[in-house]
């Protein structure tokens, strides 16, 4: 009886977050205006031009890296 009731309480919960994100979306939920919908502030551009050059940094790196991880292991071995 116990799980029963739990399990009644979690579907209301589901229910009620689901409603409360749904409505969010209808409405819009976001503000308007040019870098209002991008992942990253545009307002600051030392900021900018810092997190673009660390996140472009890393990912042309990454490749690299790896393969010189992958020749050193094999090299060791």
């Amino acid at each position: 009886m116990a799980s029963l009731s739990r399990s009644v309480v979690l579907f209301g919960r589901t229910s009620t977050r689901f409603n409360a994100v749904r409505k969010s979306l209808l409405r819009g939920g976001s503000e308007e205006g040019p870098g209002m919908n991008m992942p990253f502030q545009t307002k600051n551009k030392t900021r900018l031009l810092l997190v673009m050059c660390t996140y472009l940094g890393t990912c042309f790196s990454l490749p690299f890296i790896a393969v010189r991880f992958q020749m050193a292991k094999a090299g060791s071995g």
